[in-house]
């Protein structure tokens, strides 16, 4: 199953129907998971035929107020996923107990790492040309029976990193 991640967006629609269109039709995604600012961004989204998962942003009010949640749970294949906007803000070590991989976003620099069995993925941002130094990105996970692959994307569709997992009773590993 192959699932695109995306994060903060901040209004920037064409920057992410640009991205979901590489991963709706070239990439068959079956999900696009939305890791927050801008919540109402994805509703353009709707009508591509595909699964949108999404949490809010820690400028969305219902983020703030807790209408909305911070956080979600997704199992896919006997992996559990977890989406939060911001790692510094709202995960608990309860959540890394629970997690084979924790989708961030936030910081707007994409990211991928292994730490200590759990795939921690950024997939960066789609705001803008450049933003915090860092140029737009954003990510696929493709998860199979026994391996899982993280890919960042830039805007250009080139794979500017990429990790791939094997999966064991206990936890991911890489395998060299």
């Amino acid at each position: 199953m192959k699932i695109g991640v995306v994060s903060d967006t901040h209004k920037n629609i064409d920057y992410l129907q640009k991205a979901s269109e590489f991963l709706i039709s070239r990439q068959k995604v079956a999900s696009i998971y939305h890791l927050g600012d801008d919540y109402e961004d994805v509703m353009g989204l709707e009508d591509w035929y595909v699964e949108i998962v999404q949490i809010p942003g820690i400028y969305d009010e219902r983020y703030r107020n807790g209408t909305l949640p911070a956080k979600l749970r997704e199992a896919i294949l006997g992996l559990e996923i977890l989406l939060v906007h911001s790692i510094q803000k709202d995960l608990t070590e309860d959540d890394k107990i629970k997690s084979d991989v924790i989708l961030s976003g936030h910081t707007h620099k994409q990211d991928l790492t292994l730490d200590e069995g759990i795939l921690y993925m950024n997939p960066g941002h789609l705001k803008g040309k450049l933003d915090k130094n860092m140029p737009p990105s954003f990510g696929m996970l493709s998860i199979e029976n026994r391996s899982v692959t993280a890919t960042i994307f830039d805007l250009n569709f080139k794979e500017i990193n990429s990790i791939q997992l094997m999966r064991s009773e206990s936890g991911l590993y890489r395998s060299y």
